[in-house]
């Protein structure tokens, strides 16, 4: 119920345009690889610090993916899950680089969707040049 909203906004895009390429992109706290980091942790240890988050925002995204579906078919709309890319970014692209409140640090830990538009097939031939 949460996340209803946005549900009902990509139900209905994907729906309605169904040659659409929607991402859903993970993204993971940087918290826990700051702090490391900063105790000197070495590189071995921060590499797999990094490549936790990667794999937790992969998770995440997946995980809204499946929730989405599962959303849709309750509400009798067939979508395609070919339509959906799934991406994680670990800790990459935080929305705060050094989260100052637990505010800013639970948005942090968000997916977030992208449409791209596909185009349809040409109704005419025109050669490339």
């Amino acid at each position: 119920s949460q996340y209803r909203t946005e549900f009902d906004r990509i139900i209905d895009f994907a729906s309605t345009y169904g040659g659409a390429l929607i991402t859903i992109e993970g993204h993971s706290d940087p918290m826990g690889f700051l702090r490391k980091k900063k105790e000197g942790g070495d590189e071995v240890v921060l590499s797999k610090i990094r490549q936790a988050a990667k794999n937790l925002s992969y998770s995440r995204a997946d995980s809204a993916r499946s929730e989405i579906i599962k959303y849709a078919q309750s509400k009798g709309v067939n979508i395609d899950a070919s339509q959906f890319n799934i991406i994680g970014h670990g800790i990459d692209k935080p929305k705060f680089e050094i989260p100052q409140s637990e505010g800013e640090w639970q948005q942090n830990m968000r997916v977030q969707f992208k449409v791209l538009q596909v185009e349809a097939e040409e109704n005419v031939f025109r050669p490339l040049k």
